[in-house]
C-alpha cells in the first residue's frame, strides 16, 4: 500500500470498512464526472480496465487511486511511475470489483453518447495526421509519440526506486494517438541489419479472413473462427487491444485501436466466450485449465511481413477467467523493447552489486575465522576480479542503452 507521501508502507487496509464506507460515493453522478475527466486526461480506459484501477481525484498534486487489488505490485508500479512523471503522490483506496465494473460501464456509456457525432471527424483527422507523418522527414521521437496503455519502463525515479512508465498522451492531440499506424522512417542500412532477425521470427499461426463478418453475427461463429475475426480487427491498425470480460450469464468482448474503442460485442454465450479464451491460451501455449493468478505471455512474430509483439494476459475475474491481448508494432514495439533492455540491464547491475556485497561479507567472515588457506585466498581474489569486471561491463551496457534511447528522443 502507498501512504499519502507516496511511499510503500507495511500497513494493511481494512478492506471491508473502506469498501462499505466509500464505494457508493464514487458512483454518484457528480463524482463520476471527475473520474471520467481523469480517465480522459490521466489514466486511459484501457489502463483502468487492465489494472483494475480508477482515478478518483487529483488535488494538491495528490492522486486518489481506487484499486480492486491494493497489493497488486504491477498496477502499483504502473501508476506510481506515471504519477512521479506528473509530480504527483499516490493515496490508495480499495474498491469493490463490481463497483469498478459499474463505473467503467458508465464511462463507456458516457463516451458512446458523446462519441457518435465526433467519430467520423476523428477518422478524417487520423487520415490527415498519418499522411502528414508519412510525408515528413523529421526524426521520430518516442518521447512525443507514446503508447496509450502499455506499461513498459522508461526511467528511474529515486523516490519510488522503481522504473518510470510511459506517460499517457493527451487525447486532445490526435497525432500522439495515430502515429503508430506507420512504423516511421528508417534508413536502408538499419533495415538491412535487422532483416536476419526478422527472418528468424515465426509467422503468425492464425488464418485471418480477407473479408470480415458483420459485427452482428460474430457471436454466432465458432470460437476458433471468432478469434480469427477478432485478431484480424486488432491487427490491421496500430496498437490493437482485445478485452474478454466475463459477466454472470454471458460474455462481453471489446476491441480498440490506438486507445480508441472500436466496438463492443455484447451477450456472447458463455460457451463461445470460454471457447475463444481457450483458443487464446492454445495460441500462447498456456494450459487450458483455469488460472488461479494472473499469467502473462509475450509472443513475437511476423504478420504480413511486419514485426509484431502480442502480449496476452489471462486473469481470474469475479465470475471466472478474463483476458486481454495487446498488439505492439513499429515504433511502439521498438520503444517498448528498448525499455525492457534498460530494465534488464538495471536488474542485472543490481544483482551484480548484491553479489559483490555478499562476496565482501564472505571474505570478512573467513578472515575473522582465520581459517583462510592459500587456495581460498586465491579463489577470493579471482572472484573479486570477476565481479568487479562484471559490474563494469554491466554499467557500460546500462549507459550505452540510455545513450541509445536518448539519442532517439
Amino acid at each position: 500500500m502507498l501512504s499519502s507521501e507516496g511511499e510503500l508502507t507495511n500497513s494493511t487496509v481494512n478492506r471491508e470498512h473502506v469498501l462499505t464506507a466509500t464505494q457508493s460515493k464514487w458512483e454518484q453522478e457528480g463524482e463520476r464526472e471527475e473520474i471520467f475527466q481523469l480517465m480522459d486526461s490521466f489514466l486511459s480506459f484501457e489502463a483502468c480496465l487492465y489494472h483494475q484501477i480508477l482515478p478518483f481525484g487529483l488535488k494538491d498534486n495528490k492522486l486518489l487511486l481506487g484499486m480492486v487489488h491494493p497489493q497488486d505490485a504491477e498496477a502499483l508500479d504502473y501508476v506510481s511511475r506515471i504519477a512521479s512523471y506528473m509530480n504527483c503522490t499516490l493515496i490508495i483506496e480499495a474498491i469493490a470489483a463490481d463497483a469498478h465494473r459499474r463505473i467503467l460501464s458508465a464511462y463507456l456509456n458516457h463516451k458512446n453518447i458523446s462519441q457518435l457525432d465526433a467519430q467520423q471527424a476523428d477518422r478524417e483527422i487520423t487520415v490527415t495526421v498519418v499522411d502528414r507523418f508519412i510525408g515528413s522527414d523529421d526524426t521520430y521521437s518516442e518521447s512525443q509519440h507514446l503508447p496509450t496503455f502499455t506499461p513498459p519502463d522508461t526511467e528511474i525515479n529515486e523516490h519510488f526506486q522503481q522504473p518510470i512508465d510511459l506517460p499517457l498522451p493527451n487525447p486532445n492531440h490526435p497525432p500522439q494517438i495515430s502515429s503508430f499506424l506507420t512504423s516511421g522512417n528508417t534508413g536502408q542500412q538499419k533495415d538491412t541489419s535487422e532483416s536476419p532477425l526478422v527472418e528468424n521470427l515465426p509467422i503468425l499461426p492464425v488464418e485471418i479472413p480477407e473479408l470480415f463478418s458483420p459485427v452482428e453475427v460474430l457471436a454466432t461463429l465458432p470460437p476458433k473462427r471468432l478469434l480469427e475475426e477478432l485478431l484480424g480487427r486488432i491487427l490491421t491498425g496500430g496498437i490493437g487491444r482485445l478485452y474478454l470480460e466475463r459477466q454472470p450469464y454471458e460474455g462481453r468482448i471489446l476491441w480498440s485501436d490506438n486507445g480508441v474503442l472500436q466496438s463492443v460485442l455484447d451477450k456472447v454465450p458463455l460457451s463461445v466466450f470460454q471457447g475463444v479464451l481457450n483458443e487464446l491460451k492454445r495460441f500462447a501455449s498456456l494450459p487450458i485449465s483455469k488460472v488461479a493468478e494472473p499469467k502473462q505471455v509475450e509472443k513475437e512474430c511476423l504478420y504480413q511481413k511486419t514485426r509484431l509483439l502480442l502480449r496476452l494476459r489471462v486473469m481470474p475475474g469475479i465470475y471466472g477467467e478474463e483476458a486481454t491481448l495487446q498488439v505492439l508494432r513499429g515504433a511502439a514495439l521498438k520503444f517498448y523493447q528498448q525499455q525492457q533492455l534498460k530494465r534488464l540491464s538495471r536488474d542485472a547491475l543490481g544483482i551484480s552489486q548484491q553479489l559483490s556485497f555478499k562476496l565482501h561479507e564472505l571474505q570478512e567472515r573467513l578472515f575473522l575465522n582465520r581459517g583462510l588457506d592459500c587456495e581460498q585466498l586465491e579463489a577470493l581474489v579471482t572472484l573479486n576480479q570477476l565481479v568487479k569486471s562484471l559490474d563494469q561491463q554491466l554499467k557500460k551496457l546500462t549507459l550505452d542503452g540510455e545513450r541509445s534511447t536518448n539519442s532517439k528522443s
